[in-house]
């Protein structure tokens, strides 16, 4: 039985260097290497990096951003009020904010401000399937281990591989950003640059919209009960995905989000701004330009009658949603 398992030991190693070692060597989704990310070509689970660094430096903010990677186009280092950082992830969904902030809140991080940038992705998808999504699987609230175990996947790395040897990183302060304020930057005359004029839109798009509201309920009681000043905003998505999103109800969701009684900040919409392809990289993501404008506007109160007559930077309430729908029509 001992001459066996010495006979064994030599495959169990290798199997165990296919299985742990080289994944987490490897590591293309950067969750062993939270503390010491690299920008290898893959994106990285940046929902779970930036959830240990904060849990890992309590103290070095107390103003967080949530959204999807739209909102990662914001510079929040221009905010005046706070120290912030922003906790943009690709597809940030109002649940995965929710159970963000309560793990915060858990290890004793006290937010002074949270902003929230709503917008389709929000209500149209599910988050379960970013359980199936390795750049976009939740930072584990319970089963740490199920978390790491999806991670373990030669074939993934080996998919991954591909990528990451033939990758030259054409952003050199990549990483330093993910340890300074979380934002994501390109290069703003790249704005309109794209070829045709189809709306963002995936096949996996679903009706979410009570879920999420749910989601935003919870965290408005969350702010309440703990202080926080809670700002909300839509992102300007492109008109087009825009126009694809209305008619699937995200109209409807802008309305009933302020008869739910959430007072928020409106960027949705065709207007004047969202028409204007050179504020857009492509027709998902806007320039750090626009992410300007809705700093201006909600901070420093710069405001524009032209634009908010068409629904752009208009403060939206329960009170105005008459004139906030007649805005929103008139394009």
């Amino acid at each position: 039985m001992k001459k066996f398992l010495w006979k064994i030991c030599p495959f169990v190693l290798f199997v165990l260097l296919l299985e742990i070692g080289i994944p987490v060597a490897v590591d293309p989704y950067n969750v062993f290497h939270w503390a010491q990310i690299r920008d290898n070509g893959v994106e990285p689970n940046s929902n779970y990096i930036k959830m240990q660094y904060i849990l890992h430096n309590p103290d070095k903010f107390d103003s967080f951003l949530f959204g999807s990677s739209r909102t990662g186009f914001i510079n929040v280092d221009r905010i005046p009020e706070g120290n912030w950082y922003n906790m943009s992830y690709s597809e940030g969904l109002p649940a995965e904010h929710l159970d963000n902030l309560e793990e915060m809140i858990e290890n004793g991080i006290i937010p002074k401000n949270v902003m929230i940038g709503l917008d389709n992705i929000s209500c149209f998808v599910d988050p379960s399937l970013h359980q199936e999504q390795f750049y976009r699987i939740p930072y584990p609230r319970e089963d740490k281990l199920e978390f790491y175990a999806n991670y373990f996947s030669i074939k993934g790395v080996l998919q991954s591989l591909r990528v990451i040897l033939n990758y030259e990183p054409t952003d050199p302060d990549y990483v330093e950003r993910y340890y300074e304020n979380g934002g994501m930057v390109r290069d703003p005359s790249l704005g309109g640059t794209w070829e045709g004029d189809s709306p963002y839109w995936e096949d996996y798009y679903r009706d979410y919209l009570v879920d999420s509201f749910y989601s935003i309920e919870a965290i408005m009681k969350l702010c309440e009960e703990y202080d926080i000043n809670l700002i909300v905003f839509t992102n300007p998505i492109y008109y087009r995905t825009y126009q694809q999103s209305k008619f699937y109800g995200y109209e409807n969701y802008l309305i009933w989000l302020a008869e739910w009684g959430l007072d928020y900040y409106n960027f949705s919409g065709e207007n004047a701004i969202t028409t204007d392809r050179t504020y857009y990289y492509e027709s998902s993501h806007y320039t750090e330009v626009l992410g300007d404008m809705i700093v201006d506007r909600i901070f420093y109160g710069k405001t524009d009658e032209s634009l908010e007559s068409q629904g752009f930077g208009m403060y939206v309430t329960e009170e105005n949603l008459d004139e906030f729908q007649k805005a929103l029509a008139n394009h």
